[in-house]
């Protein structure tokens, strides 16, 4: 069963091109009342970066100059591991594992 409600609303039926004429206008007029000497002056907008933010800004530009690929770092790795010396550390590995463990 379907109930139509029309009629309700106080509001009138404004087309979409009429509220965009509408919403053009309040856009281009300026409230001097309340400050009548600076009606072409306003307040500019300013924004600060705390401690943290600049420190991450910071770190995000040192990543990005770093290369993605430490190609001298694959290099050893896999000399070490075709010569059999690549050796691994199995108590560094466990508290690595632990440690990430923990994040979840």
């Amino acid at each position: 069963m379907a109930i139509h409600f029309t009629g309700l609303s106080n509001q009138s039926n404004v087309t979409k091109s009429e509220r965009a004429t509408k919403d053009d206008a309040s856009k281009h007029s300026v409230d001097t009342s309340s400050n009548p000497g600076s009606s072409s002056l306003m307040a500019a907008d300013t924004v600060k970066l705390s401690g943290t933010a600049k420190t991450l800004k910071h770190q995000e530009s040192r990543i990005n100059s770093m290369p993605e690929i430490d190609q001298e770092k694959v290099d050893r790795i896999k000399n070490d591991l075709a010569s059999g010396n690549y050796k691994i550390d199995t108590q560094k590995l466990a508290h690595n594992m632990a440690s990430m463990d923990s994040l979840f």
